[in-house]
């Protein structure tokens, strides 16, 4: 008898872990994604990888803006049109999501092209 309760209790368990799991995995009918532009990060771990490559995004655009202004700083006459020109930012120089490269504007900002990094 206190075998069979055993077994039961383990089925139950292991049931409630899969049920963990696959909510965890999959996510919830009202998941939303967190990148709503492109529909990535429809799950947990989805979600995850996607806030996780919006900051590499956000941190590689910081530093190609420290970039500039030291290439700027140094060298007044030039005009940079595009990252490859400025030295030092080969690592940096385009978004780990959609791997387009960062643009620089008329006004010499730099922006990220990908579908909601616009406010990076």
């Amino acid at each position: 008898m206190r075998r069979g309760q055993t077994l039961v209790a383990s089925l139950v368990v292991i049931a409630i872990i899969l049920v963990c799991v696959v909510i965890f995995i999959k996510g919830t009918p009202d998941t939303k994604p967190i990148a709503k532009a492109d529909g990535r990060g429809q799950t947990v771990l989805g979600n995850a990888r996607a806030t996780a490559q919006d900051q590499v995004c956000k941190s590689n655009l910081s530093q190609a803006r420290q970039l500039l202004q030291v290439a700027k700083a140094t060298d007044e006459e030039t005009k940079f049109t595009s990252l490859a020109e400025v030295p030092g930012a080969t690592g940096v120089s385009a978004c780990p999501v959609g791997k387009e490269p960062y643009l620089i504007d008329e006004t010499g900002k730099i922006k990220c092209p990908h579908p909601g990094h616009g406010k990076f």
